[in-house]
């Protein structure tokens, strides 16, 4: 009798900030980091900026190899393994809000300023 094993690996995608809540002086810069596990090759964390009574809005994104678009000024990307940062460079009152790192797949974790 023969006997096959069958393993099936799942990898599960995980994000987390450790900042929960940052306040920082107008004028001053700073940064935010995302712990990621599982991200797959090919794919993006993206974060986004949330003001009370708005829509999200998209500040920029990086691979997971580290290539970053950044679609609003004003801000920076950082990545160190698998950490990916965001930087406010000068913080100003349009600012303020709520921070989400997030992947395509639900996941997304917050920071408020």
């Amino acid at each position: 009798q023969q006997w096959m094993a069958l393993l099936i690996c799942v990898e599960s995608l995980s994000l987390k900030q450790s900042k929960k809540v940052e306040v920082k002086l107008k004028g001053k810069s700073v940064s935010f980091t995302c712990e990621v596990e599982g991200l797959a090759s090919g794919n993006f964390v993206h974060w986004y900026h949330k003001k009370d009574g708005e829509t999200f809005k998209r500040l920029l994104y990086t691979s997971k190899s580290g290539t970053a678009t950044t679609e609003a000024k004003g801000f920076a990307t950082q990545k160190t393994g698998n950490l990916y940062g965001i930087k406010i460079i000068t913080i100003s009152d349009e600012h303020a809000g709520m921070y989400y790192c997030a992947s395509w797949d639900g996941s997304h974790s917050e920071t408020t300023l």
